[in-house]
């Protein structure tokens, strides 16, 4: 096992990937054995990774899933000490559960809460940039690549429970049951496609204390739209060391407390004007 795992973070170095972050993630996202069905549904997604249907390819992605988790767990760890703590959870694009497992695991919300997750089952990706501004309308979820029977396996296999998945196929996403408490989306809403097109679709899950966390495409612009909630960006460490920063925005209807910026959580907190 050892030299799998030594293994799998060389083919991530060969990547251009910072060796401290992959060696100092906490493994809590588990990944399940790697058939042909479930490597053919991880590459829709991973597609920087070169996959196979092996053990050292399953440690590869585990490793990779749990270094992206812990570098968004530092970086929004100072939030999450900001609000209460949520009792009620929405993830937009879940992908594999990565962030479920994580945060849950990490205690961000208690074994009580209520966890949502949005996605439907895809066939492509739509990840260039002329989508951004141009995604599909609903009921159209072509913009949308995940698995949910693999996503309901990898929940299993992490002993995830208390969640419900919503088909996007089957609902638009102001009718899920919200208020929630905390929103977020990881390389999804906000990322692949313009946060400013879902946001009256995200309004009603709103309440005046919720906070939603997405990431940020690198051609994002504020907008008079967004400028109605309150905002700040955090920078994230990349993964990569050829990469610019990933950003988050942190967009609640109030303010947050105020805080002082930890730089050791890799998190550089700007409010937006």
């Amino acid at each position: 096992m050892k030299s799998l795992l030594n293994a799998s973070v060389n083919r991530l170095l060969g990547g251009g990937y910072h060796k401290a972050s992959l060696e100092s993630a906490e493994q809590l996202f588990l990944a399940p054995p790697f058939t042909e069905e479930v490597v053919g549904s991880v590459r829709r997604i991973s597609t920087r990774l070169s996959l196979n249907s092996d053990e050292a390819s399953r440690m590869l992605w585990q490793r990779e899933s749990n270094a992206a988790s812990q570098s968004e767990y530092d970086a929004l760890s100072p939030v999450f000490a900001r609000m209460a703590r949520p009792g009620s959870i929405l993830e937009i694009g879940p992908g594999f559960g990565r962030s479920v497992a994580f945060f849950g695991k990490k205690g961000v919300w208690d074994a009580s809460a209520a966890v949502h997750l949005y996605d439907a089952t895809g066939e492509e990706t739509k990840y260039k940039q002329k989508h951004y501004d141009k995604p599909p309308k609903w009921p159209d979820v072509s913009s949308f690549c995940g698995d949910l029977a693999f996503l309901r396996e990898c929940l299993k296999y992490n002993h995830i429970g208390n969640y419900q998945i919503h088909d996007a196929a089957l609902t638009p996403l102001r009718e899920l049951p919200g208020p929630f408490d905390l929103i977020y989306a990881f390389y999804s809403v906000g990322f692949h496609w313009s946060l400013d097109y879902y946001l009256d679709e995200l309004e009603p899950l709103l309440h005046e204390k919720s906070v939603m966390v997405c990431t940020l495409n690198k051609h994002f612009k504020m907008s008079e739209r967004l400028r109605e909630f309150w905002t700040e960006i955090i920078e994230v460490r990349d993964l990569k060391r050829s990469s610019q920063p990933e950003r988050l925005m942190v967009l609640s209807r109030t303010p947050l407390p105020e805080r002082a910026v930890d730089d050791s959580l890799g998190a550089i907190s700007k409010p937006l004007g």
